[in-house]
């Protein structure tokens, strides 16, 4: 919660002792209420309250009840405290507030006021740090394991319930190093505390079963799945064969290396100087003829192929082996 928004919250409580104090009063006219200040308090909450940092003497019951619940200020961070000078609070605040009590105050100081608290550790919400991996991270079930980095770091929160929520994981398959935050929210107060974990991953992954040579072909000869550590592979493996024909090594890959497709080179599905297979698509009309390729390229890629009937250049895409596609809209030179 912001500092503006803990400022509502006390002027609403200001507001609301002053509507009971008003209410109480407004047919047995002015009461007398005697305030004894205490030299330091601890409270917690986010709110100080009259009551907390005074002894108040009235006879009626009513009216000491809504003092002592009258918002003073806002409290101090948790294992914190701040100072209330109580002349500036009676003569600004009460007296102003509640015009129709006399309000008399002894024992005028600055009263310390501490706010009480307890200290937390990110060990302590290990079960939600991995529930919230277990939501987020879309490995295979024993795929994976997450270790908490720091669970010895601790902050100081109020006292209180607690509610605790986790972020951080974004990523489906994170792993490696990942920085994550519990929130912590007790009452109005919130915290939050990083929490340094390592996701750990061990998944089938396609790998070379023997050394494989620049320009080869990949095949189920020379690949294979194999259970592997990818927690500190920086690129997304393989978890199948790719389709036959269709790719080859970009550079060599020793035996047991992990296959990802920065290292695989697509082979084109139509290489220059091929004779192609030209198919015309129009509203109501298809027509085939035979042309040459005059580019390479892979399937959805749009490369240069020469009509042989007519002799003309025309732009078409890669449909499949030795075949490519002249929609009405394409173009032609």
């Amino acid at each position: 919660m912001t500092r503006n928004d803990n400022n509502h919250v006390l002027r609403a409580a200001l507001l609301i002792a002053a509507a009971a104090v008003s209410a109480a009063f407004a047919s047995n006219g002015g009461k007398t209420v005697k305030l004894s200040f205490i030299d330091s308090v601890m409270v917690n909450d986010t709110v100080i309250r009259l009551g907390d940092i005074a002894v108040i003497d009235c006879g009626d019951a009513a009216l000491a009840s809504a003092f002592r619940a009258f918002a003073v200020g806002e409290a101090a961070p948790a294992g914190f405290s701040r100072f209330v000078n109580t002349e500036d609070l009676v003569s600004f605040n009460i007296r102003r507030s509640f015009k129709d009590v006399n309000v008399v105050a002894v024992d005028q100081k600055r009263v310390k006021v501490a706010s009480d608290y307890r200290s937390v550790t990110v060990g302590e919400f290990e079960e939600a740090i991995r529930k919230h991996a277990a939501e987020r991270l879309e490995w295979g079930a024993g795929e994976w394991s997450l270790t908490v980095a720091n669970p010895e770091s601790s902050t100081k929160i109020g006292k209180g319930g607690v509610s605790v929520e986790v972020s951080g994981i974004d990523n489906p398959f994170a792993k490696g190093n990942v920085r994550l935050t519990v929130t912590l929210r007790v009452g109005a107060r919130v915290y939050r505390i990083p929490a340094a974990c390592k996701i750990f991953v061990k998944a089938p992954v396609l790998v070379a079963a023997r050394p494989i040579q620049r320009g080869e072909e990949l095949n189920e000869e020379n690949t294979m799945i194999q259970l592997t550590d990818i927690t500190n592979f920086s690129y997304a493996p393989l978890t199948k064969l790719p389709k036959a024909g269709t790719a080859t090594a970009l550079r060599f890959v020793p035996m047991g290396g992990v296959l990802h497709d920065k290292a695989l080179r697509a082979i084109p599905l139509v290489a220059r100087g091929d004779q192609v297979r030209i198919h015309y698509i129009g509203q109501r009309v298809k027509i085939s003829v035979l042309g040459t390729a005059r580019d390479s390229g892979g399937s959805g890629e749009r490369v240069w192929v020469e009509n042989l009937q007519t002799g003309k250049l025309i732009r078409a895409t890669v449909s499949g082996k030795g075949s490519v596609v002249v929609h009405q809209e394409g173009e032609k030179s």
